[in-house]
């Protein structure tokens, strides 16, 4: 017969499994995230700055400089699978300045990560 366990010996139970497996670094497989990969980071060109994500067009057109952070309950089309090479450098509206950033004729307060994505985007021709 199974033994039963009340709810506070289950939590108890549960935490220790997670803590156990976050410690061999387990989790990812566990909770179903990827490990982070080390980023290769492209410096910036001279003189210009990145624009903000809060920045109000940037909000209103829900761009990020990481086409992942999309939010994905606003632009639900992000999620379909033809959408996934669409970042700033597959973009018309791009024009590349290095390996990393770009400028973007709609978000002109800096530049633009080559990975970001916007809902501006439009395929290049």
């Amino acid at each position: 017969m199974m033994e039963q366990f009340s709810r506070k010996q289950f939590v108890k139970r549960l935490v220790v499994l997670f803590t156990t497996l976050s410690l061999f670094g387990g989790e990812s497989e566990i909770i179903g995230k990827e490990p982070k990969k080390e980023e290769k980071l492209i410096p910036i060109p001279d003189g210009e700055k990145p624009v903000s994500e809060n920045d109000p067009t940037a909000q209103a057109l829900g761009f990020h400089h990481n086409a992942k952070e999309t939010d994905f309950i606003l632009f639900p089309e992000r999620k379909l699978p033809q959408s996934k090479n669409q970042v700033c450098l597959q973009c018309a509206q791009f024009t590349k300045l290095n390996d990393g950033w770009g400028k973007c004729t709609i978000l002109t307060s800096g530049v633009v990560s080559n990975m970001g994505w916007c809902s501006a985007w439009s395929k290049k021709s």
